[in-house]
């Protein structure tokens, strides 16, 4: 009789609560908390323990992110998207594998690496990380993320619940 061990699978709000739809991963990641049940919280670095799903707020992009995500054999990020593409407040799923990569080829600051080659670096140095087709984008369109204001706008606050279930279907849930 063989015994797996349960893939870790961690849940990111990505953004900046206090800049409009900017926050609207917060938001998304707030509501999926409340959903299923799965706290949230702010965890350590590298916590000792660590439950199947975890949901966690960030502001933070390349490098830091990649710290965030050592150890989870699976990531669901949560964030807005300004491509100017799609009307406002579409949401979007991909996997990190399937977009491209957009470094600016700058190194002056974390946030000028990208995730992929943020991750690719971290795998270099022998971190468990998880492959880009295990990381799994849920984006919501939105073009007002400079906005100094706590409130998303009509058509992003639209979009939550959508993006929501969009994040646990991603997770199997309810279980």
């Amino acid at each position: 009789m063989t015994t797996s061990i349960p893939q870790r699978t961690l849940i990111v709000g990505l953004g900046n609560p206090i800049l409009g739809d900017d926050g609207v991963g917060w938001r998304i990641a707030e509501e999926v908390s409340r959903s299923s049940g799965i706290p949230l919280g702010d965890a350590p670095l590298h916590p000792s323990r660590r439950e199947p799903v975890t949901i966690e707020r960030y502001s933070l992009a390349g490098l830091s992110l990649m710290e965030r995500l050592i150890g989870y054999d699976r990531v669901i990020l949560i964030d807005a998207l300004n491509t100017g593409l799609r009307p406002q407040g579409t949401v979007v799923c991909f996997t990190l594998a399937e977009m491209d990569d957009l470094t600016c080829g700058h190194s002056a600051s974390a946030h000028d690496v990208s995730l992929k080659q943020a991750l690719k670096l971290g795998r270099s140095m022998g971190e468990p990380l998880p492959d880009d087709a295990q990381v799994h984008v849920v984006a919501v369109e939105a073009q007002h993320v400079y906005d100094f204001k706590e409130d998303l706008s009509p058509a992003i606050a639209a979009a939550v619940p959508l993006a929501v279930q969009k994040v646990l279907d991603l997770i199997g849930w309810p279980k």
